[in-house]
């Protein structure tokens, strides 16, 4: 994903293609729509969908499935993985918190992997409705009112922005025949969708992303096959309006080090936090690091972007300009020692030690093996 971040947030690639494959990859998509089979009505109810294989992912779900459940969030909730990813004894464990473990192989192998599972995942589920949350973005209020948005029931697909706005010269906007520059970037932490009435863009979504030789040199990954997809249709959506803030702490160099996304409610209230450059599997015990809350005003004028590599060994985002600094236990009071002590109490388990095990065993020697299992 040959991505340039510049400071005044648009997002370059250095992906060079030509006319005739321009030409080619947009007839390719366009003849994809007929074959995209009708929306079939078998699907039922509202619920949260979770892509959580491996130690890495399973450490922060349990995280993020726990403070769900403490806020009150009481929403069916389906963790899907690949193969031989979670043990038998996770997935009873989860059962306890009312998810269900769903395995992207249980219909047959699967050749699909990595960010291609996101769009699998909401369409597999059996929700019609569905917020799609990463594995590592933590709720801090009950997101259940989200499907009573207005812009939700009126569109049926709610997107939260990236930082960036996508480079007018990239090839992706001749693809799909648009000019809307102006779109923020979609960060794909969280997604909300009414797969009814979204079908054809959704599984629009999901060719772009088994296009990945393409389309991820151009987009950066899954996050914004979804927002292009509906582009492409001139499908509608609602992209939430309060620009993405940055939380962290300040090191001992001084500096303001960004390890997690800040999303907003559409009252503009915080409602999302995607660890994503800290995640909870490499979280030191005791370890804080949400000390600080940076986001730019509203109608800010002065605003630059960093990106960079901090020297404390994970990458960080920061903000400079028009931007309001926010204090994060005076906004969301013990929210990230309750989530430390969840954290502590899972290390301590039998089970995740077992599970170290045999995750270990799993990815280096049962490889892809669905069969192989380490029950107690």
């Amino acid at each position: 994903m040959p991505s340039i971040f510049r400071s005044n947030g648009i997002r370059d690639t250095d992906y060079n293609t030509d006319e005739d494959t321009i030409k080619k990859l947009r007839d390719n998509w366009q003849a994809h729509i007929p074959e995209i089979k009708p929306y079939h009505g078998n699907f039922k109810d509202r619920g949260i969908v979770i892509c959580a294989g491996g130690l890495r992912y399973f450490t922060c779900s349990w995280i993020t499935v726990k403070m769900l459940r403490r806020l009150g969030c009481n929403l069916p909730i389906e963790i899907w993985y690949m193969g031989n990813e979670l043990s038998d004894e996770i997935i009873q464990a989860f059962s306890t918190l009312g998810v269900s473990c769903r395995n992207f192989m249980e219909g047959g192998p699967v050749s699909l992997s990595g960010f291609m599972l996101k769009p699998l995942s909401i369409i597999q589920s059996s929700f019609r409705e569905v917020l799609f949350l990463d594995a590592d973005n933590m709720c801090v209020k009950n997101p259940d009112t989200l499907f009573s948005m207005p812009q939700y029931l009126e569109h049926g697909a709610v997107f939260w922005p990236d930082y960036w706005r996508t480079a007018p010269t990239n090839p992706i906007w001749e693809i799909i025949d648009s000019n809307k520059f102006d779109i923020q970037e979609q960060e794909s932490g969280q997604i909300l969708i009414d797969k009814e009435k979204c079908w054809e863009a959704l599984n629009l979504a999901m060719y772009f992303n088994t296009q990945s030789d393409h389309y991820y040199q151009m987009l950066y990954g899954d996050k914004d096959t979804f927002k292009f997809a509906w582009i492409a249709l001139n499908k509608p959506f609602h992209m939430i309006q309060q620009q993405v803030g940055t939380c962290g702490y300040i090191a001992a160099d001084k500096r303001f080090y960004g390890t997690t996304m800040v999303q907003h409610a559409p009252d503009n209230t915080f409602l999302f936090l995607h660890r994503n450059l800290i995640k909870w599997d490499v979280t030191l015990p005791g370890e804080k690091t949400w000390h600080i809350i940076k986001r730019f005003y509203p109608n800010a004028a002065n605003k630059e972007y960093q990106i960079d590599y901090s020297n404390n060994s994970h990458f960080f985002v920061d903000l400079k300009g028009d931007v309001e600094i926010l204090d994060f236990r005076e906004m969301l009071g013990d929210y990230e020692q309750t989530c430390l002590d969840d954290l502590h109490s899972l290390r301590k388990t039998d089970m995740f030690n077992r599970f170290v095990t045999y995750s270990h065993f799993a990815t280096y020697r049962y490889i892809r093996s669905e069969h192989f299992t380490l029950s107690h």
